[in-house]
């Protein structure tokens, strides 16, 4: 692990593996070091902001922080997979649209991040045989609850918006509470029906 600067008030921590990373949400989570305001999350790093910080006041994470086991929820979404890339995408991957379905609904994925849109959780264990490009022209509109595959990721689109991403299907799970968010002080519990960590198993609808 390394920890740099990050402009005028923040602390990058990078190069974390698995177990440092769970260990620093671990310790973050129970109490933020002198100094830290708030923290954000990103794919493979973690950073700190507040005034003062310093490699000192951030201290190290602890054996009991690499113990402690972080409370994961696992969440079943029911897919209807409709969406408008299924067929290209299974002509890409050289797999039937039923292949497609079958290996996009076999793992169990983990929120590994979440952006680019409030509530759009990017997901780890995408089949490798449905890693794709991300198209050439994004769309300008995509429709909230879209589920899609992009890169080595699938994710669910949580807010109508543009979007490169392939599409796979539809959810009616609803990823964001716009009437909780525009509390004075939203309680992120309240906001995002999925949080950072979480695991997520893509069940298919039956299409009537």
């Amino acid at each position: 692990m390394k920890c740099v600067p990050y402009g005028d008030r923040g602390l990058l921590l990078v190069a974390i593996n698995d177990v440092e990373r769970t260990a620093w949400l671990n310790k973050l989570e129970k109490e933020l070091p002198l100094g830290c305001e708030e923290y954000i999350l990103g794919y493979d790093s973690i950073l700190l902001l507040g005034q003062g910080l310093s490699l000192e006041s951030i201290g190290n994470i602890s054996e009991s922080d690499k113990m402690a086991q972080s409370s994961v929820a696992c969440h079943k979404i029911g897919v209807t997979y409709t969406g408008a890339d299924l067929e290209s995408v299974a002509a890409a991957c050289n797999l039937s649209s039923d292949e497609v379905i079958e290996r996009h609904t076999a793992p169990t994925y983990t929120v590994r991040m979440m952006g680019f849109s409030p509530g759009f959780p990017y997901l780890d264990g995408l089949d490798p045989r449905l890693h794709l490009p991300r198209r050439h022209c994004p769309r300008n509109h995509i429709a909230p609850g879209s589920v899609a595959i992009g890169g080595a990721h699938t994710g669910i689109y949580s807010v109508a918006s543009p979007g490169g991403w392939h599409l796979l299907g539809q959810t009616d799970r609803t990823l964001i509470n716009l009437k909780a968010a525009k509390q004075t002080k939203p309680n992120p519990k309240e906001v995002f029906a999925i949080a950072l960590g979480d695991q997520v198993r893509f069940t298919a609808k039956e299409i009537r």
